[in-house]
């Protein structure tokens, strides 16, 4: 789901600057129940404890557990709903991706596409090839997995080209070693498909890369620091100015903090080491046990004091910088529900989802059809916006909500799945944009000077929205498509398979014969193109869409669990059968 981090930070960046040049009035609004106020915490935070966070013993005395065993995937009949013409439509786009990146850029970080040249500015690790390679596995593109597979037995992840964030570290790297283990030791390959030595150096690659990223939580509270240094082996703080005090602390966002811990229990079960999980484990203590309190409960703020374990700021939402936060604490339970510390994630999942139907669930002004999950500004405000990376958050709760039975969190999945896959018919792309805004149950805009804008109006009457300042492009964002794919899954409705159809589509035309897919610039202008090639549309968005297509066992949610990045891994439920 989130991708990179510099444009998670660049986006962060833009909100908050924006929500401290704004001021906020009118009334708030409509939910599904009443009218609510927001309430307004104007900084600076004196009634922030000071001093180390509490450190918390995992799991908690008080911890049961009492694993759910529940299928989530629908029970769609043996030999039924693959669609053999669209998922070859889908390899085939990966092949003939994979083939302009293959000839001007192999072993580089990323192509662009524009030029045929190449940029290392993810640690210079070839993270096309590592994120990519599980798709590729999964695709049976035998001779492209051949040769990924020996360029990854040879990565020195003892090096790097600039400071490591752990973030990407974790999500794209390790998530994409871990996942290709998974899937060619699981029985999903043939045995002697691959090189034995080359698939074994999966597990091996991602131990010296795990065991390299533990000095990023040397920390005072635990938390893993934004980055680290590999030439000196040392972790390299973030900074965050509060907008409202203008103090700079020490920090670490609430997604980069909170998006390891899947990754370091599956690899702490593969490896019998539990240190991994022990670090990850002791971050959690301070993300669900939150100082100060949110102002919803569990909601949580996006910034975190790197000394304390306290948060900084009040915004809320399930947008860049919380996103993938929210999203692991359900996933680690379902990972391994016998686990006691998952049940207390589990929990702390429940009551911030509870809360965004109770609170932040809003319907733009004259479209009760759409349904969209309002972030919040630094104090605490609505702010009635939501970005792209949000869109993850109906898989998400369609994923959670089936497998506990909760059927309000499942509708709210479905409503967000389907409002996130509208703005994939109302652009002259047919592809989403990065964030947007929307007026209120009042007719009233975040920022004053939106509620005059005749554009905006016009825009928002049509289609409910209007694509905020800066925010038009689509960068291979594959959150909706993901969410498309949970629904599919889940609900068994071959109409979302027609959405994720329509997705690709739009990917095609947006392409010429010398470039078979890159960014664009802008939803509404068609082949604005954007150079750069993500790695993440190799390892998520052609994932997301060949799973729509193929065989519904493939890759069945009942056995695997997907990290943020769209990797797979097998999930420890072995009280539950698997």
């Amino acid at each position: 789901m989130v991708s990179h981090i510099s444009a998670v930070l660049a986006l962060l960046a833009v909100q908050i600057g924006a929500v401290a040049a704004s001021s906020v009035t009118g009334t708030r609004p409509i939910t599904a129940a009443t009218e609510l106020p927001a309430p307004l915490y104007p900084g600076p935070r004196q009634e922030v404890i000071s001093g180390p966070h509490p450190s918390y013993s995992w799991p908690p005395a008080e911890a049961t557990s009492s694993p759910i065993c529940k299928s989530v995937q629908y029970p769609f009949p043996s030999g039924t709903n693959s669609n053999t013409t669209r998922a070859d439509a889908v390899r085939d786009l990966y092949r003939r991706s994979w083939d302009q990146y293959a000839e001007y850029c192999f072993g580089h970080d990323q192509i662009l596409t524009l030029t045929n040249t190449c940029a290392d500015d993810i640690f210079g690790w070839g993270a096309t090839i590592v994120d990519g390679i599980d798709t590729a596995i999964v695709m049976n593109l035998t001779d492209i997995v051949t040769r990924q597979l020996a360029f990854i037995a040879e990565i020195d992840f003892s090096t790097a080209n600039s400071l490591v964030d752990g973030f990407d570290a974790v999500i794209r790297y390790l998530g994409g070693l871990l996942s290709s283990y998974d899937l060619l030791t699981s029985g999903y390959v043939p045995e002697g498909t691959y090189n034995a030595d080359h698939v074994n150096a999966l597990l091996s690659q991602a131990k010296t890369l795990g065991d390299n990223l533990k000095v990023q939580f040397d920390t005072p509270s635990g938390l893993p620091a934004a980055y680290i240094n590999f030439t000196t082996n040392t972790a390299v703080n973030g900074q965050f100015t509060d907008p409202l005090n203008n103090v700079t602390y020490n920090a670490t966002n609430t997604a980069v903090a909170g998006t390891l811990v899947l990754e370091f229990y599956r690899l702490s079960d593969l490896t019998g080491d539990d240190s991994f999980r022990e670090l990850a484990d002791r971050v959690q203590g301070n993300l669900i046990f939150p100082n100060p309190a949110p102002v919803w409960p569990g909601l949580i703020g996006s910034e975190l004091d790197i000394n304390t374990g306290n948060f900084l700021t009040y915004d809320f939402g399930w947008h860049a910088g919380i996103d993938s936060c929210f999203e692991y604490l359900i996933k680690t339970y379902y990972y391994q529900p016998s686990s006691a510390a998952a049940s207390f994630m589990k929990d702390f999942w429940v009551l911030a989802a509870n809360s965004s139907i109770e609170h932040i669930a809003l319907h733009p002004y004259d479209h009760p059809e759409l349904t969209y999950l309002s972030e919040g500004d630094v104090s605490g405000n609505l702010a009635w916006q939501m970005d792209d990376y949000a869109c993850f958050a109906g898989g998400n709760l369609l994923l959670g909500g089936s497998f506990l039975d909760m059927p309000d969190i499942y509708n709210l999945g479905l409503a967000v799945a389907d409002s996130c896959h509208a703005f994939y018919n109302t652009t002259k792309t047919d592809l989403g944009p990065l964030a947007w805004g929307w007026y209120n149950g009042s007719n009233e805009a975040y920022d004053p000077t939106w509620d005059s804008n005749t554009s905006y109006r016009e825009e928002a009457k049509e289609f409910g929205y209007f694509i905020t300042p800066g925010n038009a492009q689509y960068d291979s964002f594959p959150e909706s498509i993901e969410s498309i794919f949970y629904a599919y899954r889940i609900t068994g409705d071959s109409r979302w398979q027609d959405y994720n159809w329509e997705i690709f589509q739009a990917l095609e035309r947006e392409s010429t014969a010398t470039i078979p897919c890159a960014p664009i610039s802008d939803v509404n202008v068609p082949k604005s193109f954007i150079s750069e090639l993500p790695s993440y549309y190799f390892a998520e968005v052609l994932k997301y869409l060949f799973l729509s297509f193929a065989d519904p066992n493939v890759v069945n949610l009942d056995d695997w669990v997907f990290n943020t990045e769209c990797h797979p891994m097998l999930r420890n439920a072995a009280d539950c059968g698997n």
